[in-house]
């Protein structure tokens, strides 16, 4: 009966999330439009970057075994963040899996929204940049910014078209929609580093003003007001 109760509570509240994809997807766009012509060598490695790893990926190899294992890390990572341990982790091309002592919501969809490999790559470059000058490096950089966060994309949507047990443990329909607002905005944040024109905080506010304005709609068409 609890268990009944669970996921009816977890689908309503994922049918209540699931109009925050348009205007996420809204506020996104708008921001896009506000890109200025490329006029600089760090936009166009960027955009380099992300169109590596779409040719990689369509026509040479997907890279299972470093996207599982990243997976496995951030969940290993968000494990030991909320106070709990972490044994045996197996990757594999067709997966992985680790033993926590933990279960939570930010354990299980925390890979699903953090470009592990993208984080661990501007960590590297602020480390490395407070010892030595690496300006000149700044483009490659970018490059594999793009290439990496492509890669945190593309290969994410390609696993959420299987039957995740993360994602129904936490309520399929909720989960995917923080992930895709989640991931949205983190690449909403790097791009409006790398894009002239593109602003983070006011496609934040625009998210929220017209997330405002759609809930109090469909209050108004639900119950008359």
């Amino acid at each position: 009966m609890m268990n009944l109760l669970k996921k009816i509570v977890r689908f309503i509240v994922g049918v209540i999330a699931l109009p925050l994809v348009i205007p996420i997807s809204k506020a996104f766009y708008s921001q896009l439009a506000n890109i200025s012509i490329i006029d600089s060598n760090n936009q166009l490695y960027f955009l380099w970057g992300i169109a590596s790893y779409v040719v990689m990926h369509l026509f040479l190899f997907k890279p299972r075994y470093f996207y599982n294992l990243g997976h496995e890390g951030v969940h290993v990572l968000s494990t030991w963040l909320s106070f709990g341990k972490a044994k045996n982790l197996k990757v594999s091309n067709e997966g992985g899996g680790v033993q926590t002592t933990k279960s939570n919501f930010f354990i299980n969809i925390s890979p699903y929204f953090v470009p592990i490999y993208t984080v661990l790559l501007c960590l590297a470059y602020f480390i490395i940049s407070k010892f030595t000058d690496i300006s000149n490096y700044s483009p490659y950089f970018i490059l594999f910014i793009g290439f990496t966060l492509a890669m945190h994309i593309v290969m994410t949507v390609e696993v959420l078209k299987i039957s995740q047990p993360d994602l129904i443990k936490t309520g399929y329909l909720f989960s995917l929609s923080l992930i895709y607002v989640l991931n949205v905005l983190l690449t909403a944040f790097i791009v409006s580093l790398i894009f002239t024109g593109f602003s983070f905080v006011e496609m934040v506010l625009q998210f929220c003003t017209e997330t405002k304005g759609l809930y109090i709609f469909i209050f108004r068409q639900l119950f008359f007001v």
